[in-house]
């Protein structure tokens, strides 16, 4: 199969490492991969394996001004298909969703990384239908696979204008993902014993229910948040942690290319966030073996933590709520069974469960 990827760009994000990582299992299963970017910007490293292709359109601009880019992508996508057709097309972010929503083409799958539940809920009755119609208007006749079944349940309960809506988890290469815990740390982090948050600074993150849940958590432990975002929301976290004299106990720390060591030696690692698509940094500490906190937010984590992980779910995002379960964890002596809380999401298995998917589709 030759698989297209439509991406908006190859910055080192959530949507665009997942695939990547599906990209590289498909290449191991025998398919041919290409990346198509709506403009040059990269971070990752791609292999020469995979074939890069960019159309320099705009990106992150509204709905009804991008689609009508729909005809340049369909162009190169004829030229592209004269020399080697693709079989199938899987569009990953908000962009090249909207892109494509104009185009009937069946080897062109949404592939749903993001869940709209929250905001939705929080819309009045015609801002809720007018998001419906436009919805509707972006999956029609189009097949989706979503990224947990908390998002399928959701898209499903407002439109059924699609052709079909499957879920298949985000794939982690396992192995790869242990070797990079093992590498050296700064000394910094061998100095201290801390809880960690990873991942974007932004204001859906609710990183100050984190900072705020520190302040009552019995353990002498410090908090590392980890990441890089938005320079507002940063200053917002930075004053509210010199309000709270909390200036040498908790630190904002920036993005590190391998995060895996900071997570390995963690004593545990929280999530705050009002949504997640699906919540990759969790499956990540796990294979890490660092145990998880989150609070139970639409739509990945409460899929992710069943079982023994259950427990450490916060049902009601208050910092009493989410100190109770720190302290819980830190103080408790809590026996986590981590080698059998991950194997389901092995970047083959997943790689496969695609492939099958495809063929099913196609028929």
């Amino acid at each position: 199969m030759r698989i297209g990827f439509f991406l908006r760009d190859l910055k080192i994000e959530g949507v665009q490492v997942v695939a990547l990582r599906l990209a590289k299992e498909f290449i191991t299963l025998g398919h041919q991969c290409d990346f198509i970017c709506l403009d040059a910007e990269k971070e990752l490293e791609i292999g020469t394996d995979i074939n890069v292709h960019v159309l320099n359109i705009p990106k992150e601009i509204k709905y009804k001004k991008i689609i009508k880019y729909a005809p340049i992508f369909s162009k190169w996508l004829y030229k592209e298909d004269l020399k080697h057709r693709f079989d199938v097309i899987l569009c990953t972010h908000g962009d090249t969703i909207n892109i494509v929503s104009v185009l009937d083409d069946p080897r062109i799958i949404i592939q749903q990384h993001s869940c709209d539940k929250t905001s939705y809920e929080s819309k009045n009755y015609l801002k809720k239908i007018k998001y419906r119609l436009k919805l509707s208007k972006k999956v029609n006749k189009k097949h989706i696979i979503c990224v947990s079944k908390g998002m399928a349940e959701f898209i499903s309960s407002i439109t059924s204008c699609y052709h079909s809506i499957s879920t298949i988890y985000n794939p982690f290469d396992i192995q790869e993902i242990k070797k990079l815990a093992k590498q050296p740390l700064d000394t910094f982090f061998y100095d201290n014993e801390y809880i960690c948050y990873i991942g974007r600074l932004a204001k859906e993150k609710r990183l100050e229910l984190l900072i705020n849940a520190y302040t009552l958590i019995d353990k002498n432990i410090k908090l590392f948040i980890v990441g890089d975002g938005c320079e507002e929301y940063k200053k917002r976290l930075l004053n509210l942690i010199d309000k709270l004299e909390l200036n040498d106990r908790v630190f904002i720390l920036p993005f590190y290319d391998n995060p895996f060591p900071i997570i390995n030696k963690a004593q545990a690692l929280i999530l705050t966030s009002e949504t997640e698509g699906f919540g990759n940094v969790l499956v990540e500490a796990l294979i890490c073996h660092t145990p998880i906190i989150s609070v139970d937010c639409h739509s990945g984590p409460a899929e992710i933590m069943s079982g023994e992980l259950k427990h450490y779910l916060v049902k009601e995002a208050t910092p009493e709520n989410i100190a109770h379960k720190i302290n819980d964890l830190l103080l408790g002596d809590a026996k986590i069974d981590f080698e059998k809380t991950y194997p389901k999401y092995a970047a083959t298995n997943i790689a496969r469960k695609y492939i099958k998917l495809f063929i099913n589709i196609s028929k």
